[in-house]
């Protein structure tokens, strides 16, 4: 997942200023793992989003305001989208 927003030109995934992106269909989006924020074409759902950005809906969180949204669910325009890493762990 790190490397898709290192490069913030890879998969659709662009850093642009208020100026470029206003009259555009964007979607803010904040990678929490790597801490870069950016904005791609808006997607309406979840599955669409991750798969332009060439993410493992499996390996991946996806939350927008205080929920948590699962791959079918309808994706708000106009709030941050966060994506975090599953992290699991396992018993001693």
């Amino acid at each position: 997942m790190a490397g898709v927003f290192q490069d913030m030109t890879v998969s659709g995934f662009q850093k642009e200023s208020d100026d470029e992106k206003e009259g555009k269909n964007m979607l803010s989006v904040y990678n929490a793992q790597t801490g870069t924020r950016g904005h791609v074409t808006y997607r309406r759902k979840v599955h669409r989003l991750l798969k332009d950005l060439g993410l493992d809906p499996e390996t991946v969180l996806v939350i927008q305001g205080e929920q948590l949204l699962t791959q079918d669910e309808t994706l708000s325009p106009d709030i941050e989208v966060e994506i975090r890493p599953v992290i699991s762990g396992g018993s001693s």
